[in-house]
């Protein structure tokens, strides 16, 4: 009968973690960002700045993160834009990845290439 109790106390235990786990947050706040870059610009340089951009998805306060090429600006001799989107719970996890060390650093890539960039956050509405 003892051994039914830790039994049942340690499955019980074990679900209620798991539940928690799979909770999802009631409200996300995404951190869109636009680059638009200069027409002509090398691919090794637009790699190294979406790659700086992949980096920072790594930070602990990056929930989810994805980025893409806009489809219209795939042409020759056009200026192209590449989309990035970062994930976060709070306004102060946001505040906290812009002022950490690693995005300082970042913003400092690829300045020479940029033409533009627009950023806008909003949260997710379900």
């Amino acid at each position: 009968m003892k051994k039914h109790l830790i039994l049942l106390t340690t499955i019980f235990c074990f679900q209620a973690a798991f539940t928690k786990a799979q909770k999802k947050p009631e409200k996300l706040l995404r951190h869109v960002v636009t680059v638009t870059f200069k027409a002509g610009s090398s691919t090794k340089a637009i790699r190294e700045v979406d790659q700086s951009f992949k980096n920072l998805a790594r930070l602990n306060v990056v929930q989810a993160y994805e980025w893409g090429i806009s489809p219209a600006d795939e042409r020759p001799n056009k200026d192209v834009k590449h989309v990035y989107v970062s994930t976060f719970l709070s306004e102060k996890e946001l505040a906290s990845y812009g002022a950490s060390p690693e995005h300082q650093r970042h913003i400092k890539i690829g300045t020479s290439i940029i033409k533009g960039v627009e950023a806008v956050d909003y949260w997710v509405m379900k």
